[in-house]
């Protein structure tokens, strides 16, 4: 069997095809970053049709399109589309990185006693879909239009096959109950928000619909193939890397760091930190979404006009600790250890020695790894499981020096693979789905291709718990605790 993954993400929309007896086989990718806009502040949103425009535009680049059998989507988790009874957009998509709704956030917890007892379980901030949903009834003047809120995968799944579906996984921020699967009625209804706008359940791995007689003629996609539903893009990336046994952790490094790591219950974490998540068959997902990642890391890039190649090779150069520098990677608030929508980036420490670009770049890997490590620690002091590998994907895990860090930071073995793409584990789910729902490990061992192993180095392990320590002690003591 061939099955396509698409991933519609922050910067880019990108495919695979993954062939269960030869592996991957043919991926393409199309640029969309600019297709961002940010009319106020602290707003992100795009175009949903032209982000189908460029899916369709992916699929059509593709050489093997044709020979596909079955595929699935994922996209960014918390970004969502308001669409008419037609499933035609009313307004741009806000993505999962606005926060023009952190009033309704706080709306929400004032006025749903259910919304602030799951928050053990799902902690509520702007990034979630109920305030997004709560903005655009009040400043959304054709609101009384809207008939769906869709995920931006369910829109783009839509788009192929004509019928609306999600997941528990996909619609987790849609509070989505992560022990039962379904709507948690009582929240919707403290804020006169109607169940029927959000998208019916379906299992991961499900066939939803076929792909249409429209869609195939818009993208190359053989007619009548089946689409399976999805989970989210961070989801998907765990999927890609293997990580399916209990114990095992993957860290998406993208323009946002998340974690994930496979747990065999949710238990509620009474600080509101971490969510949890559905995943494949009887697990869950503990996560940790996090504001670092490589947004300060393209940002200095573009400061130094160097490439990311250029300093990450002048970094290996600097000494661990950065000869005193300190570096917040988490530039448009926290959410672990504290959640403070107020935080911004901060450099602490400069000195005429450290004031260069390798070791300004490096302050900031050690800032992500830093961050890591305590999303580390919270999942395993709240779940009582023992994470005992890390994998990492994303696009700030072509990064040597980064990966090192993070193995010296947690102190545990930091697999790095090739390839790895959110595309790719959606056509593992594609391919899972498919065909019955029979042991997708079997079927990630011929995707799964390991680059490099990176060990801890103990000598390292007391300079760098002093310097995440340090780091959480001055966030707090410059922008407080909310």
């Amino acid at each position: 069997m061939r099955a396509l993954g698409i991933d519609v993400g922050t910067t880019s929309v990108k495919t695979a095809i993954f062939d269960t007896e030869r592996g991957l086989v043919d991926h393409s990718a199309v640029d969309i970053s600019s297709l961002t806009r940010r009319p106020g502040p602290n707003f992100a949103e795009r175009s949903a049709d032209e982000v189908w425009r460029n899916v369709a535009n992916a699929l059509r680049s593709m050489e093997h399109a044709r020979s596909v059998e079955a595929l699935s989507v994922d996209a960014t988790s918390g970004t969502i589309i308001a669409v008419d009874s037609k499933g035609s957009p009313i307004c741009p998509a806000i993505l999962y990185a606005d926060k023009r709704s952190h009033k309704e956030a706080e709306e929400v917890l004032e006025a749903s006693e259910s919304a602030r007892e799951y928050q053990t379980f799902l902690p509520v901030d702007a990034s979630l879909v109920l305030p997004k949903v709560l903005w655009l009834r009040r400043n959304l003047r054709d609101f009384g239009k809207v008939s769906g809120i869709l995920h931006e995968s369910d829109f783009v799944a839509m788009k192929l096959c004509g019928v609306v579906r999600t997941s528990p996984n996909v619609a987790g921020k849609s509070h989505v109950d992560v022990r039962s699967g379904k709507y948690l009625k009582s929240v919707y209804e403290d804020l006169k928000v109607p169940l029927s706008l959000m998208p019916p359940i379906a299992e991961v791995g499900d066939v939803v619909g076929f792909v249409t007689e429209c869609a195939s003629a818009e993208t190359g996609l053989p007619e009548g193939i089946p689409v399976v539903n999805g989970v989210t893009d961070a989801t998907a990336g765990d999927v890609a890397t293997g990580t399916l046994e209990k114990g095992q952790l993957n860290a998406t490094i993208g323009t946002t760091l998340v974690a994930h790591a496979v747990v065999d219950e949710p238990v509620p974490d009474s600080k509101k930190r971490i969510y949890y998540k559905t995943f494949l068959g009887p697990t869950y997902l503990a996560g940790g979404a996090t504001d670092a990642g490589t947004l300060p890391l393209d940002a200095v890039c573009a400061a130094f006009r160097l490439s990311l190649g250029d300093l990450d090779l002048a970094a290996s150069k600097v000494p661990a600790g950065c000869d005193g520098l300190l570096a917040q990677p988490q530039w448009t608030g926290t959410r672990v250890p504290d959640h403070n929508p107020d935080v911004r980036g901060f450099f602490i420490g400069l000195t005429a020695k450290n004031c260069t670009p390798g070791h300004i770049f490096r302050s900031l890997l050690e800032g992500n790894a830093a961050v890591l490590s305590e999303v580390i620690g919270i999942i395993e002091s709240v779940t009582r499981v023992g994470i005992k590998e890390v994998r990492v994907c994303g696009g700030g895990s072509r990064s040597d020096v980064q990966n090192q860090i993070v193995a010296d930071m947690t102190g545990l073995e930091v697999l790095a693979l090739e390839n790895v793409e959110a595309a790719a584990g959606s056509a593992l789910i594609a391919a899972w789905g498919a065909g019955g729902k029979r042991d997708i490990g079997k079927l990630a061992a011929k995707a799964v291709k390991p680059r490099r192993k990176y060990f801890p180095r103990e000598n390292l392990a007391e300079i760098y718990r002093s310097q995440r320590d340090l780091l959480r002690d001055l966030t707090a003591r410059i922008y407080g605790k909310r």
